[in-house]
């Protein structure tokens, strides 16, 4: 019989169960997470649907997006330290209050930084 060629990228291997990919998540990155696969780190954030299909009334159903894909573990962390600020869409009377925000969430992010560094010292 003769051996059908195929084109395009190969399939995958049906014994690979993604053993490549490992998934990082932390209280306080919540709602986030990051999946890491062979060549970038993928920021994914969990979210309740608030649009339903065609118009219709959505169902609260939990859904992932995708924020975006980076090349390494601090960038990913950089982000969402950005999403989880833009997160909060409160009014701010005063430009300290807002400063005083941010750097709220910045030092959160510079904790789990520092962490990562003494991890891999």
């Amino acid at each position: 019989m003769e051996e059908v060629k195929r084109r395009g990228r190969p399939a995958r291997d049906e014994n690979d169960t993604q053993s490549n990919l490992c998934t990082i998540k932390d209280p306080s990155m919540e709602p986030f997470y990051i999946v890491k696969d062979s060549t970038n780190f993928t920021v994914i954030e969990r979210a309740i649907s608030l649009k339903g299909f065609g118009g219709k009334i959505a169902t609260g159903k939990e859904i992932e997006k995708t924020v975006g894909h980076y090349s390494n573990f601090s960038n990913a962390l950089n982000r969402i330290a950005k999403e989880k600020f833009y997160q909060n869409q409160g009014e701010y009377n005063t430009i300290q209050e807002y400063i005083g925000t941010w750097n709220a969430v910045k030092n959160g992010l510079e904790s789990m930084l520092n962490k990562l560094e003494i991890w891999e010292s």
